[in-house]
């Protein structure tokens, strides 16, 4: 009986310990991803500043090139107001950056202030950043900031559903578009599969 005893007690204090680590984890990681967030907007007011890269880490292998905001619009859908309607867009969108943020692909001239012509695509995880775009439909209003500090809103015209193959959403555009895409669907058991959702927009005043 006694050694029963023992046995149970050393599983009680197994487990508060494994609860314990796992808790701090959580902790630590949350903690880890909003001093993250932290640093890159004081890069991005940095480059408001000088019109400069700036990487918000020295090691990092990005920066910020804008500042994506939706915008409430009348007759919208339900909006999650838990979930933060302003994001730091970096530069490239490799999975590490991804991890940080939504990020741009073929980030070139515009991405310090130059042109804003073109087809700009960023791309972010569903279940993170771009957990926003579940509740993003057409004719929500949506502003992208440049290093100049130049706002550009675009609206949403359509949303669909693609094979992550399709690569005809990243096509280039004499226009002022804006694309954002995300692996779906939302709240999927397994990460990374083969549908993306793809919201296009276009730009209605500067």
């Amino acid at each position: 009986m006694r050694f029963s005893r023992v046995l149970h007690l050393i599983a009680i204090v197994t487990l508060l310990a494994v609860s314990t680590s796992l808790i701090g984890k959580g902790v630590y990681m949350q903690a880890k991803a909003h001093f993250a967030q932290y640093l890159i907007m004081q890069a991005w007011e940095q480059t408001l500043k000088d019109r400069q890269a700036h990487k918000p880490w020295s090691w990092a292998d990005t920066y910020p090139v804008s500042k994506l905001t939706f915008l409430p619009v009348a007759n919208d859908s339900v909006i999650d107001s838990s979930l933060d309607s302003s994001l730091y867009v970096l530069a490239g969108a490799s999975g590490r950056n991804l991890a940080f943020g939504p990020a741009e692909l073929n980030v070139n001239s515009h991405e310090l202030g130059g042109s804003h012509s073109g087809n700009r695509v960023i791309a972010g995880h569903n279940d993170t950043h771009f957990a926003i775009l579940n509740g993003v439909n057409k004719g929500r209003l949506i502003q992208l900031q440049d290093a100049t500090g130049k706002k550009v809103i675009y609206r949403v015209t359509g949303r669909s559903i693609v094979h992550e193959s399709d690569t005809r959403v990243l096509a280039p555009s004499d226009e002022r578009l804006l694309t954002l895409i995300t692996c779906y669907p939302f709240n999927s058991v397994e990460a990374g599969g083969e549908l993306r959702l793809v919201l296009k927009a276009e730009a209605v005043a500067g």
